[in-house]
């Protein structure tokens, strides 16, 4: 009998969880075939989460968790849950039910029968998306694409299942500074993209604000991509030829029509515009110092308070 662990990343999921774990085990008690295993993650919640999960370990025996000792975030939480799993297949999936579990069937069946080594989901639609963000998505997904080695088709989401294989070389990526879905990407291996229409969640609140997941969006560039440094390298570039031209065009008339009186507004326009190209260009380069920084601190990607797998599988600091 093959093993599927399911990865839950959990952030304030007190209101809905239990009822995530009652409707996904209707969909795998169909599936006898089949041995699976929850891996809750506790992402340091803020209400009753971890009271919950501890609650639902003592009604079901297929149900592990780990807790961190704070809120490290979903990337840190996807790979606590990557790195304890040991099933043959591993899923990815969020606790509020809009990554829907009756798609474990197709999933599997595109790893066991069509060769596949991931099955993962994109969206068609979401229902009660503003246009703006809607917009916005669909310019970052054309931006990282055309900006970055790793191809995503738009609308993909972290809802997957992948095969041992896959994970253990997701694994050997142990960089902090994370952005799950083009790791997924930049592993390669054979994927299959099905599609699904996302509805709002029935329970509890999301905590994905538009800042937060600009924020995303900058990660998932600034992870993958040197294109932003290219593009100030460029733009210095072209200044300097502007400049240059403007020089010759100064001198000429200076040589044949005498010193004429500098305009205000021209100089005034030339140095707003030097100083803003300037700010940008430190940011940008400040971005990627600081994610090196980071790096080279070389701390755990999360810290494991409490959790229930065995003695020889708990670690106090995971990296």
């Amino acid at each position: 009998m093959k093993t599927v662990d399911l990865i839950v990343p959990c952030y304030n999921e007190e209101e809905g969880l239990e009822n995530f774990v009652i409707q996904t085990n209707k969909v795998i008690a169909s599936l006898l075939e089949y041995k699976f295993r929850y891996i809750l993650v506790n992402d340091g919640s803020r209400d009753k989460t971890y009271l919950v999960i501890k609650k639902l370990a003592d009604k079901f025996d297929n149900i592990k968790y780990i807790s961190f000792s704070r809120n490290f975030g979903k990337e840190a939480a996807m790979y606590a849950g990557l790195q304890h799993s040991t099933g043959d297949y591993a899923a990815v999936m969020d606790a509020d039910l809009q990554h829907p579990p009756e798609l474990f069937p197709q999933m599997l069946e595109a790893l066991e029968k069509e060769g596949y080594d991931c099955c993962a989901t994109r969206r068609d639609s979401r229902e009660g998306e503003s246009a703006f963000r809607g917009v916005f998505s669909k310019l970052f997904f054309k931006l990282s694409n055309k900006m970055t080695d790793v191809k995503m088709p738009y609308g993909a989401m972290d809802y997957r299942m992948m095969t041992r294989q896959m994970v253990k070389s997701i694994m050997e990526l142990s960089e902090v500074q994370r952005f799950s879905k083009g790791i997924f990407s930049w592993v390669g291996f054979n994927t299959k993209w099905i599609s699904f229409k996302t509805v709002d969640r029935q329970l509890g609140k999301t905590t994905w604000k538009f800042s937060s997941l600009f924020k995303y969006a900058i990660d998932g560039i600034a992870c993958f991509s040197v294109a932003p440094l290219r593009f100030t390298a460029v733009m210095g570039g072209v200044i300097f030829l502007i400049s240059l031209i403007y020089i010759i065009i100064t001198l000429i008339q200076t040589l044949f029509f005498g010193i004429t009186t500098p305009g205000y507004v021209t100089m005034l326009c030339a140095i707003l515009f030097m100083g803003g190209i300037t700010e940008m260009s430190i940011g940008i380069l400040g971005e990627y110092i600081g994610r090196i920084y980071m790096e080279t601190k070389d701390r755990p990607i999360y810290i494991t308070q409490f959790t229930n797998f065995d003695d020889d599988e708990k670690e106090t600091q995971e990296q």
